[in-house]
């Protein structure tokens, strides 16, 4: 499971970065359908949850990608940038999960690897402040 995240803030980050070569989008399908099906397993949702997180991911991830593309568009090329607005989507992410899982689930979130980077997400916003694009 750290390792799927690990990959996947990779990927993410990879693909918005700049570089000598031309990057590639990330198949947000792929992405969308792996992290629903993990959280469902991981979590244990029922349909009406599955629908919701499916709406919540079909949303922000596409979302995301689309203003990381903008950020990259105006030359930026600190990857502090890109990781604020990654954060900024991730934490949006967290909160609309929060509202839709029972406490229990949440507490399991919480204890997850998922939880774990939003506690680091959330410390690295504390710390970087209000951002604006």
């Amino acid at each position: 499971m750290k390792r799927f995240l690990f990959l996947l803030a990779t990927l993410l980050l990879t693909a918005t970065v700049a570089s000598a070569q031309e990057p590639q989008e990330p198949d947000i399908d792929k992405i969308v359908s792996t992290q629903l099906e993990n959280i469902t397993r991981t979590f244990k949702l029922d349909d009406v949850q599955v629908f919701y997180a499916d709406s919540i991911l079909q949303h922000n991830y596409p979302a995301m990608m689309e203003e990381l593309n903008q950020v990259k568009k105006t030359g930026a090329s600190n990857s502090d940038t890109f990781q604020a607005v990654s954060d900024k989507w991730m934490a949006a992410t967290d909160e609309a999960f929060e509202k839709l899982f029972t406490e229990a689930q949440w507490a399991k979130y919480m204890k997850s690897v998922y939880g774990k980077e939003k506690k680091r997400r959330d410390k690295r916003m504390a710390e970087r402040g209000p951002v604006s694009f």
